[in-house]
């Protein structure tokens, strides 16, 4: 690939998206070997994809990470970023949809429109970006073209028209006809009247453009270049989407697909991106740093000769190149010379080296233009959503594009390492992990101190673990977390504590009186010092308030951290010889203790507010389950394609497993999202069972 060849115009970029098994990866492969850029097609089931790389890939059987690859066709380059097809790795679809302007979404004919197809096709729409529908397996059993024509118009909207129509389907599917281009003689075995399919593709066309409305209704004949001129704008406005029918194994179908993207796909020069001014360093976060409401957003002009203004939507860790980071350009020019800003730290660097990626190959190239995906070696400091610019004068603001929308991960999983030695290369595993996989994230609880991890589901978390045990040697045991509660009061509480030992030398003596009392909600702890003729030395007040605050830490009745609690020390006694800070400490704490067991100790439990998407005859189910997880439904919304979104408040604890129960009740259709919404009371009973529970751990730990 030389850019000096081709321009901006020449150039179409292209996402391969879908549900899993829809064909998607073969669909690659198919596309290659009809470049004559492959030998011999790859095989998913075979393990001889050019595009299934990942040795976890390979054995899954599935993609789960975004590949690419390039050809030309007809003097058009084309880029294409296969996506993986299962929910559980959307997170690379997503990058992929960001970095082009073009979407085929693959539906399997044989299966029908799945759940990710929905919404992949509306993120699509969403961002702007041309779509296309393949229709594929067009060679299987039970195949019925009309109904899946009927249900992606249904679904989709009569946007989606058919550019061409099979001559058979299953075993005797052999070809296909380009409705705007027929042959002199259509040959026999066509499913639908290539007539009737031209009709509709073209009055879908000519509705772009009154004049060719016009000509069309007088009854002249308009020219195949003029309909394919008037179908890329139909695309580009959203108001056109071609649907297409092929079989990747016994290349059906896969040139003409070809055709139509080279004609009527859309070039980087058509879509315009937005973003906001900023100086190189200006965002002290990170990419996805939220802008001001109401700040102007700042159109950038896809040009080959403009500043250079490019965007990160992927990074692998390559165990030979190291960190990759793959970035599309949105305007200017890069070489491996180029100064690169990174507008979020402000630090610079030179490439040194631009690699185009065909499959698991690395091509080395010399400059890359406006429209083109590269990749560049060991900047550790890149992250995805990244905007890089060149270190030039430029007469107006940098343009810091907008973050790539990325789903947040709602399954989460305490780990740790089966051997100790493990412990401390366990997160800089796991954070390698989360730099290519955005849907991936770790912590280290601050109450619970469990290492957590969150991804998309059990089935990515699983391929997660199964890359830390293959590529770091880690093994690691795993278990739902502990629900973070808190523990507060509800009343008031007097209560004192004298601690005495004598041991033969020194003793140890101090004596506490506290009252603590309940305070409002998120004002933590407070601490007075009421002591009055020095029963309790002014240097020994300091350990009483650390005494409490430990016990705090600790817990009293859940062994879950206390909080909107006011403790008041106003009397004591101590010993001139025995007492000391230790002593003292240990009288508050369990003054503490005592007091907190008699002002109505309550629990608290996070709230998480919910989102879930589900098919609409579902919706009656799933409403019906949340409520049984003591949930309350706040709202409704209905989507495009016969999806609904249910709006709910639930306790955090009752959805720890949600996944698969969606997953279940759905046949996999279901997805949801979740955010912190407060800290509420457990109900009596609830909160019974917590404590019995955690007194009998405590009572079996004091056995031991």
């Amino acid at each position: 690939m030389a850019s000096g060849s081709y321009h901006i115009e020449d150039i179409r970029n292209i996402a391969l998206a879908g549900h899993g098994a829809s064909a998607k990866t073969s669909l690659a492969d198919a596309l290659l070997f009809a470049a004559g850029l492959a030998p011999r097609r790859g095989s998913v089931d075979e393990g001889t994809s050019l595009l299934d790389v990942d040795d976890e890939e390979k054995r899954r059987h599935f993609s789960i990470d975004s590949h690419l690859i390039h050809l030309d066709w007809e003097g058009k380059q084309i880029h294409l970023i296969d996506s993986p097809g299962y929910p559980d790795f959307i997170g690379s679809a997503l990058g992929a949809l960001s970095a082009v302007e073009n979407v085929l979404i693959t539906v399997s004919a044989p299966v029908g429109i799945e759940v990710n197809t929905r919404r992949l096709f509306l993120e699509a729409g969403r961002l702007g970006r041309g779509r296309f529908i393949a229709l594929t397996k067009m060679d299987a059993d039970n195949v019925d073209y009309v109904k899946d024509l009927e249900s992606i118009r249904e679904t989709f909207g009569p946007e989606c028209v058919p550019f061409n129509v099979p001559i058979g389907v299953g075993a005797d599917f052999k070809g296909v006809v380009d409705v705007l281009n027929p042959p002199a003689e259509v040959p026999d075995g066509c499913v639908m009247s290539p007539d009737e399919a031209a009709r509709i593709v073209i009055e879908q066309i000519v509705d772009e453009d009154e004049e060719l409305t016009n000509r069309y209704l007088e009854g002249e004949s308009i020219a195949i270049d003029e309909l394919r001129k008037a179908a890329h704008d139909g695309i580009l406005r959203g108001h056109i989407v071609p649907v297409v029918c092929l079989c990747s194994k016994n290349d059906i179908g896969i040139k003409e697909l070809l055709e139509l993207l080279a004609t009527c796909g859309l070039s980087p020069a058509d879509i315009h991106r937005f973003g906001f001014p900023a100086q190189p360093g200006s965002i002290e976060a990170d990419a996805s740093t939220p802008h001001e409401d109401g700040e102007e957003e700042v159109e950038i002009d896809p040009k080959e000769d403009g500043d250079l203004v490019a965007q990160v939507f992927k990074t692998a860790i390559d165990p030979f190149m190291g960190k990759l980071s793959f970035m599309r350009i949105i305007s200017g020019k890069l070489t491996p010379d180029t100064p690169l800003v990174n507008l979020r730290t402000g630090k610079a660097n030179k490439p040194g080296h631009l690699y185009v990626v065909q499959g698991k190959q690395h091509e080395e190239v010399s400059e890359a233009i406006a429209g083109d995906i590269v990749a560049v070696a060991k900047f550790e400091d890149l992250h995805i959503s990244d905007t890089v610019t060149n270190g030039g004068n430029h007469s107006a603001p940098h343009v810091v594009l907008k973050p790539i929308n990325f789903p947040t991960p709602m399954v989460p999983r305490a780990v740790e390492p089966k051997a100790r030695e493990d412990e401390a290369k366990i997160a800089a595993s796991l954070a390698k992990i989360a730099e290519e996989d955005p849907t991936f994230t770790y912590r280290r609880d601050e109450q619970t101190h469990e290492l957590i991890i969150n991804g998309m589901s059990d089935l990515h978390l699983d391929v997660i673990l199964q890359r830390l045990k293959n590529r770091y040697k880690l093994d690691v045991e795993t278990h739902i977390p502990h629900v973070p509660y808190l523990e507060t009061i509800g009343g008031a509480a007097d209560a004192d504590y004298r601690h005495k030992k004598q041991t033969g030398g020194r003793g140890q003596f101090a004596e506490v009186h506290l009252r603590i009392r309940p305070l409002e909600r998120g004002e933590g702890f407070k601490f007075v010092d009421a002591v009055k003729g020095g029963v309790i030395p002014n240097n020994f007040i300091p350990a009483v308030e650390k005494g409490c605050r430990e016990q705090m830490e600790k817990g009293v009745i859940s062994g879950n951290r206390v909080v909107d609690v006011e403790v008041e020390v106003h009397f004591g006694k101590y010993h001139d010889v025995d007492s000391s800070e230790a002593a003292f400490k240990i009288a508050s704490a369990s003054a503490f203790r005592k007091a907190f067991e008699q002002a109505r100790p309550a629990l608290l439990e996070p709230v998480v507010s919910m989102e879930v998407t589900v098919p609409g005859e579902k919706f009656g189910d799933v409403s019906a389950d949340l409520s049984t997880r003591r949930g309350h439904i706040t709202g409704m919304d209905a989507l495009p394609g016969g999806l609904q979104i249910i709006k709910a408040t639930v306790p955090l604890a009752e959805v720890l497993s949600y996944s698969s129960t969606l997953k279940s009740m759905t046949g996999g259709q279901g997805s949801y999202v979740l955010e912190f919404h407060s800290y509420q009371p457990v109900p009596a009973h609830v909160q019974q069972q917590i404590v019995d529970k955690y007194q009998k751990s405590r009572a079996g730990v004091e056995e031991e």
